[in-house]
């Protein structure tokens, strides 16, 4: 896949770009800023942008009622279509040979560990029934530790539901979207304009990395100037 363009470029040009990595990777998921990659090699061009759900539909949690599920389809309906999102200049007669639109919305693990620890409790429980015949006083013991087993039991469950809340706070939804282009003349392309700005008025600032054979660059790209200037970069 043409992906890998980006990935190879982007490889030989790390000890240039590593300090600025370290920031993006220190501002990912921060409202109002996303992040885009574009690399270029002989006639290929590759974006891949990669955005906090919050700058596109003005949430990050995972869509659960029908209206945040609407937004988040009406969304990606319109990264489907490019030009909402950025422009080339169409001199350099580039052609979209490649689209890939997805969102990332987390991924809640429920229940199997506490469903493993259910089974054990039942298992105690068939080994309580088994001991029925013992006399009084082991019954009575068994008993106690039978209770102590599930005061343990649910203080741990109480445990693990709190680590599973805190994993649905953590949850980050993110909006993921990679185009590729065949251009007859790449080198007409001195400037990307970005209308992604007007399509999704919560965002705030674009964070780029951009990688060519004859180097690399970064920029950063605001709704009151939504463009970059790639003069002498291809």
């Amino acid at each position: 896949m043409r992906k890998n363009i980006y990935y190879s470029l982007l490889l030989s040009a790390l000890v240039t770009v590593s300090v600025a990595e370290e920031t993006r990777q220190v501002d990912k998921h921060e409202h109002g800023v996303g992040e885009l990659n574009i690399a270029v090699e002989g006639n290929s061009i590759d974006l891949e942008f990669m955005i906090p759900g919050a700058d596109i539909v003005g949430f990050e949690y995972k869509a659960k009622s029908e209206a945040d599920i609407a937004l988040v389809k009406d969304a990606l309906i319109k990264f489907d279509e490019f030009n909402n999102i950025f422009s080339i200049p169409s001199a350099s007669n580039c052609n979209l040979v490649e689209a890939d639109i997805s969102i990332n919305q987390g991924d809640n693990h429920k229940d199997e560990h506490n469903h493993d620890e259910h089974d054990d409790h039942d298992e105690h429980e068939d080994d309580h029934d088994e001991h029925d015949d013992h006399d009084e006083h082991d019954d009575h013991d068994e008993h106690d530790d039978h209770d102590e087993h599930e005061d343990e039991h649910d203080h741990d469950d109480h445990g693990e539901h709190d680590d599973h809340d805190e994993h649905d706070e953590e949850a980050h939804n993110e909006f993921v979207a990679h185009y590729s282009f065949n251009c007859g003349n790449i080198k007409e392309i001195d400037r990307i304009s970005f209308p992604y700005f007007t399509t999704f008025p919560n965002s705030g600032e674009l964070e780029v990395q951009f990688v060519s054979e004859i180097g690399s660059t970064s920029f950063e790209v605001e709704g009151d100037e939504p463009f970059i200037d790639l003069k002498g970069k291809i």
